[in-house]
Parts: structure tokens; C-alpha cells; sequence
């Protein structure tokens, strides 16, 4: 009864919001008003975040699971990944399980070390024990590992003074993790690393599955020692350790973005050093178009050629240069490269669409500050489709097959975060739809589709204006 009660006092909060929110039939920041305009008609509560702890004010990417309705969070502020129906717009609980968290570089700091925090991505796996039904979570960490959950057994309700954490399967290494995280954020070994890298090869980050051959692969883009991709087999999720395979077994390959001639095995770093290659994991080389010289962006699996797409920000020294790098993980083999040459996208974000169209979307990172931008390519050529500029500087973009739109978590546009909206069908841009300072995380769910979109303390979270929330976006 309780949670219907708060669920009808939040619907109501909201009709002053909605209603400001609905731009007008001549609305100059839209493609079309055709089919309406998007706005957010509810707030979902974050849990832990009130009455339980602190506000809901970090997190990383968002994932929606359609065969359970299951909304997944990564949630940096209370170290853990938040739970939500997106049947009934309700929250769960949590899933907790050891996560880094948000990482500072020194006590009484506020601002976060993004490149050691973590949660930062999940993968939603089917469910390989005996009568399970919510299936496995994968999720990526700030200590370069991908821990890895039952999800019938460590979802867990949030209860008053209860931090209990469940985690039923393995702790996977992808890297080496931070040993010092002062001299990492500045630049010294004063803590006498003994490979003199105490920053490590930093977050294990943006993961992607293959439902077809039951892999999924995950980066650590942010090391002082490169960018690299790790391929993993999700059938068994204990991923036990050998002599002969101490990161697990389940661990297969890591592709090393350092600019070496694709496909080349040889010349890896030794994992003394760092965490790239153990025994029992193949080292394949990227480098056609050089080096990812500026970290890497999510990936997606494309069923239509049934290879990985990879987005690297930037190759070589040029910001301007990005590329989409295509990963085969069955022959574990780099198999093409789309170059977006000069085009200022430092691809960030991936998603597959209708007729094999693969959306770009991208960012600015460090510093560099590109007109917005998306681009639409075919997913088997990597020829560009369409150009879009009214939308772009995006985190996570996703797909929604229900209504057949793709979404963008834009959130440094000029006139401030927005959701952004194209029309997958004729690769036209719909709208920008406001909402909030670093909403940068989206996922959709095909049934009612509602976009769910992470939300800092916002004047659009309602009543949970001071705690954070999930806002609920819909078409009016």
C-alpha cells in the first residue's frame, strides 16, 4: 500500500513539471513535432539514497534488461548497481558486492577520480544455473576487474542498517589495479610502486555481450600503458583460476589498441607490468589507423555480421580522428576498421538500429570542444549514412526497438544536458528534450517505452529534488 501511495504522490508532483517541460507546435529546437515531444512524466527513487544515505550524485552507465522489465543503474555513490521494475516505474533494491565506489584522490576532496570509480557498466547474461530465472550480471569495476553476480540470489532489498553484500560467482582480472591512488592522480611513485606504474591500467569500463556466441568484451581505456579490450566467455560465471589461467578461465583474448600491425601476437606487455596478457590469453595487436590515443568509448555486438563494434575517441595524434573497430570473437581477430577521419567525433557510444544502421554518438573529452555531431554509418561497410548536427556530445546512446527511435544522453550540449531523439526508421532528428546537469547514462525498455535517464539532486527529480532520482521520460 505504501509503495502505490508514493507512487501516486510522485505521478502528482509531477503535473507542474510535465507541463512546463511540453514545447510548442513551433518549438525551434525540433526536427518534427509530428509524433509529440518527449517529456518526463515520473521520478523513481534511488535506493539508499533517502531516507537510507547520501544523495544519488555519481554513476556511469545504464542498462535495461527486456525479458525480466529490469532496469540497472551503476551507482557510484552508494557502491553498488541500482534495481528498478520498469513494469510498474518502481525501484527493487540493489545489488552489492565489494564496488569501488566513488574514488578520490585524497580525503575531504569533492571532486571524484572518474578513471579509478566504478561501477561503471553491466551486461545482463541468461541465467546457467539449474532454475534460475533473472539470469547473471556482469559488471565492470574501478579496480580493473568484472565481478559477476547471480541475479536471483544478490538482488537485495534495501533494509535500514543492513550493507550486506552477495556475490555468488567470480571477481574476473582484466588489469592491474591502482596501488596508489595519490600518486596516480599526481604523477609520482612516491609509494615505490615496483613497476613504477602505481596508477595500474585504472577502470575495467564500457562492456558489451554476444548473445550468439555467449562473449562479451570490456575496456580498460584508461592506463598509462594503453587502451586494450578483453574477451570474455560468460558460460561459466565462476571463471575459476589455474596456474596455467590466473585471470580465469573464462578470459580468452585482449586486443592491445597500441598502434602495432593488426592481428600481430607478439610483443605484448609483460603482465609484471602490466595487467594485459596472462598465460592462457591470447594478445592480438589494433593499429591500422594507429594508436587509441585518447581511451575508448562503448561497444555493441552487431548480429548482422555477427563481430563487435568498437568505438575509439581518437587514433593518432589528431583529436579529429576516431574510428569504429570491428572485433571478430570467434577467430578473435580484427577484422575492419571504419575511420570517421576529420570528422571532430570522438565516438563515445554505440547502438544498432533497423536495416544493419549503426548510430555514433559522440563526445568531447579532454578538453576538446567539437560543434555536436552524430553520425548514422552502415554496420557492414562503415559507410556514413546520414550527418546529423543538432544533437551530439553524448556518454551512452541506445536503441529502442519499440518505437523504433534512438536516444542520446547529450549532456554538454550548449544550451545545457539534454535527451536527444532520432527517428530510426528515416534517420531523422526529432528533439531535444532538457534534462539535467551530467545526465549522461539512458536505457529504454521496448514494452511501454519509457526512457529512464539518471538524474543528480534536479529540480526535475520532484520530490527527490535533493536526493537524485531516475527520471522517466515518454512521448505526449
Amino acid at each position: 500500500m505504501k509503495s502505490k501511495i508514493l507512487l501516486a504522490l510522485g505521478m502528482l508532483s509531477w503535473v507542474t513539471l510535465t507541463s512546463a517541460c511540453s514545447a510548442p507546435p513551433n518549438c525551434p529546437t525540433c526536427g518534427t513535432t509530428r509524433n509529440g515531444t518527449v517529456v518526463a512524466i515520473n521520478t523513481m527513487e534511488v535506493p539508499q539514497s533517502s531516507p537510507f544515505g547520501k544523495p544519488f550524485t555519481v554513476w556511469d552507465l545504464v542498462l535495461h534488461d527486456p525479458v525480466n522489465r529490469r532496469l540497472y543503474v551503476t551507482d557510484r555513490s552508494h557502491a553498488a548497481i541500482a534495481v528498478f521494475d520498469t513494469a510498474t516505474d518502481l525501484p527493487i533494491g540493489q545489488v552489492r558486492g565489494g564496488f569501488v565506489g566513488s574514488v578520490c584522490c585524497e580525503p575531504d576532496r569533492i571532486s571524484n577520480f572518474n578513471e579509478a570509480s566504478g561501477p561503471n557498466g553491466v551486461v545482463w547474461t541468461p541465467p546457467t544455473v539449474a532454475g534460475g530465472k533473472l539470469g547473471n550480471l556482469w559488471v565492470s569495476d574501478g579496480d580493473s576487474t568484472l565481478k559477476v553476480f547471480n541475479l536471483d540470489t544478490d538482488t537485495l532489498p534495501v533494509v535500514v542498517g543492513d550493507r550486506t553484500a552477495s556475490q555468488a560467482f567470480a571477481t574476473v582480472r582484466t588489469g592491474r589495479a591502482v596501488t596508489n591512488i595519490d600518486d596516480c592522480a599526481r604523477g609520482t611513485n612516491v609509494s615505490a610502486d615496483p613497476t613504477g606504474n602505481p596508477c595500474g591500467d585504472l577502470r575495467a569500463d564500457e562492456p558489451s555481450f554476444d548473445p550468439e556466441h555467449n562473449r562479451l568484451i570490456i575496456t580498460n581505456g584508461d592506463g598509462p600503458n594503453g587502451a586494450f579490450v578483453t574477451l570474455v566467455d560468460t558460460t561459466d560465471p565462476t571463471c575459476p583460476v589455474t596456474g596455467a589461467t590466473p585471470s580465469g578461465r573464462c578470459v580468452k583474448a585482449q586486443f592491445v589498441f597500441d598502434g602495432a600491425p593488426d592481428n600481430q601476437t607478439t610483443g605484448c606487455l609483460d603482465p609484471a607490468v602490466s595487467g594485459v596478457v596472462r598465460a592462457g590469453v591470447k594478445c592480438v595487436h589494433v593499429g591500422k589507423n594507429g594508436a587509441a590515443t585518447n581511451g575508448l568509448g562503448g561497444s555493441v555486438y552487431n548480429s548482422g555480421t555477427h563481430r563487435f563494434l568498437q568505438a575509439v575517441p581518437q587514433v593518432g595524434p589528431n583529436p579529429a580522428d576516431g574510428e569504429v573497430t570491428e572485433l571478430d570473437p570467434v577467430s578473435m581477430t580484427v577484422t575492419n576498421h571504419f575511420l570517421l577521419q576529420g570528422l571532430g567525433c570522438q565516438a563515445a557510444s554505440l547502438a544498432i538500429g533497423p536495416s544493419n544502421n549503426l548510430l555514433v554518438g559522440c563526445a568531447n573529452r579532454e578538453g576538446e570542444a567539437f560543434p555536436p555531431s552524430t553520425f548514422i554509418l552502415d554496420a557492414t561497410s562503415g559507410a556514413i549514412i546520414k550527418s546529423i548536427y543538432e544533437v551530439g556530445r553524448v556518454d551512452e546512446v541506445w536503441y529502442n526497438s519499440g518505437d523504433k527511435r534512438f536516444y542520446l544522453a547529450a549532456r554538454d550540449l550548449e544550451n545545457g544536458s539534454s535527451l536527444g531523439i532520432i527517428d530510426a526508421t528515416n534517420n531523422m532528428w526529432l528533439y531535444n528534450s532538457p534534462t539535467g546537469g551530467n545526465a549522461h547514462g539512458l536505457a529504454a525498455d521496448p514494452v511501454n517505452n519509457h526512457i529512464y535517464i539518471p538524474l543528480s539532486p534536479n529540480p526535475r527529480c520532484g520530490r527527490f529534488s535533493a536526493e537524485g532520482c531516475i527520471a522517466v521520460y515518454a512521448a505526449q
